[in-house]
């Protein structure tokens, strides 16, 4: 077993010393203010992960409000709330925030927060790269958000800055000016996230802990990473991306068929399975299962509809139709989904809430009971460098190894000896061998 010791502490760092035996857990501070200024400035990866979890999770509600307003435009022929301009505006806004700033950020968030400890690393490779990335996104975000507010409105060219829309002929305003500055300094943060990532799997995983022993939840941070190395620098201008992602509302269906069936199912997945070992406490299971049927029935309803909206005709990015394209129905029957998902939104909410007041510390390592990966075999909460100690590693499961040791004989490499129970001495045996084949037993 490998002892990871505390950082010595700086002479003038007046914090007491803290028992490294103890379980980290989150104290409240009367000087709020306090509390505020050490996580702004925190290099601790899970205070950065939950810094991207919280901020990506405040855009998905933003995102989802707009398409909300969407919907709501579309439910009936003629302009109800908004004008063609502001609609443009709106289904711009949303698929960016979504993409980059949504689905983007929970990918370097979930990457913080449980990829170093699924490999047994005290912290990322580049503790303040890590820090600088997340406010470059911060700041990218807000740069491109707060185009919305400007006087002419925010850039109305598509999330992929078609051209000709978006030249300087037909995007001559600040809101297109500040939506591309936000997007290429938010872009620069994901490449710091992915290069970080990328290092602290190759130089810091703990002894035992090889490539094909990594989790699969690390192998796709490792993955993504490089292809946001890959993709990154040419995607906002790919022709290619254009023709795929253009034509009718089949495309716009078939679209949050794959991102949103996949990112937001993932996202809450995620919270309901790693929100013990983040917070210490569990989600309530009850209301967890009414939110899946609630945002799966509601998924259904919304998109589905759009497919056969897309075969009648009709096309995406039209915030209008006429009475005589038959569009109606279909659309009440979307729009009605898309507010069965925000209620199965809102249904997290509360569970979260509730939680935070009344649900009880779980107070051991795994509350699951069978985790296979290393995040389960430290507290809930983890420490500021995540273990106190790590368990040997001589499979893909090791927390389950350590928490059920009479099932972790078959880990053990060919030739090994196998661990002898407390009490038994070497060369002994708890039970009697077995003959060979032919042997005579007596």
């Amino acid at each position: 077993m490998t002892i990871l010791a505390e950082p010595p502490k700086d002479a003038q760092d007046l914090v007491p010393p803290r028992d490294i035996t103890e379980p980290w857990e989150p104290k409240s501070d009367p000087r709020m203010g306090r509390t505020i200024v050490r996580w702004l400035s925190s290099t601790d990866h899970k205070v950065i992960g939950y810094m991207y979890l919280m901020l990506s999770f405040a855009y998905f509600l933003i995102a989802g409000i707009m398409a909300l307003i969407i919907r709501a435009e579309l439910v009936s022929p003629g302009m109800q709330f908004v004008s063609l301009e502001q609609y443009n505006q709106l289904f711009t806004m949303h698929g960016t925030i979504m993409l980059f700033l949504f689905a983007t950020p929970l990918f370097v968030g979930l990457g913080n927060a449980i990829m170093p400890l699924q490999i047994g690393a005290p912290d990322v490779a580049f503790p303040r790269l890590n820090m600088l990335g997340f406010w470059l996104f911060f700041f990218g975000g807000l740069t491109a958000s707060l185009s919305l507010i400007t006087p002419e409105g925010a850039f109305a060219g598509g999330w992929t800055a078609y051209t000709p829309l978006s030249d300087a002929v037909y995007s001559p305003t600040v809101g297109a000016d500040m939506w591309l500055l936000g997007l290429t300094a938010g872009g620069l943060g994901t490449i710091l996230g992915a290069v970080n990532f990328i290092t602290t799997i190759f130089c810091m995983r703990a002894p035992g802990m090889t490539m094909f022993r990594m989790p699969i939840f690390s192998w796709t941070i490792f993955i993504t990473s490089v292809l946001v190395l890959m993709a990154f620098p040419i995607l906002a201008a790919s022709p290619p991306l254009d023709f795929h992602v253009s034509d009718s509302y089949f495309v716009v269906a078939h679209f949050h068929y794959t991102v949103f069936g996949t990112v937001v199912f993932l996202m809450f997945a995620a919270y309901y399975f790693w929100w013990p070992k983040w917070t210490g406490r569990m989600l309530n299971e009850k209301l967890g299962k009414l939110q899946f049927w609630l945002l799966f029935i509601g998924f259904q309803v919304t998109f589905l509809c759009q497919h056969w909206l897309g075969v009648q005709g009709m096309p995406r990015r039209y915030g209008d139709y006429l009475p005589s394209d038959d569009f109606g129905l279909l659309n009440h029957i979307s729009t009605i989904g898309s507010g069965i998902v925000a209620l199965s939104t809102a249904v997290f909410i509360y569970n979260v809430l509730w939680t935070w007041k009344k649900a009880p510390m779980v107070g051991v390592d795994d509350p699951w009971g069978y985790g296979a990966s290393l995040e389960w075999a430290t507290s809930c909460p983890p420490p500021r460098h995540n273990f106190t100690s790590i368990p040997n590693i001589r499979s893909e499961r090791p927390a389950f190894d350590l928490h059920h040791p009479e099932y972790a004989l078959n880990a053990l490499p060919s030739g090994s000896a196998a661990p002898q129970p407390a009490g038994v001495a070497a060369g002994t045996s708890t039970e009697e061998k077995a003959p060979a084949p032919g042997e005579d037993k007596s």
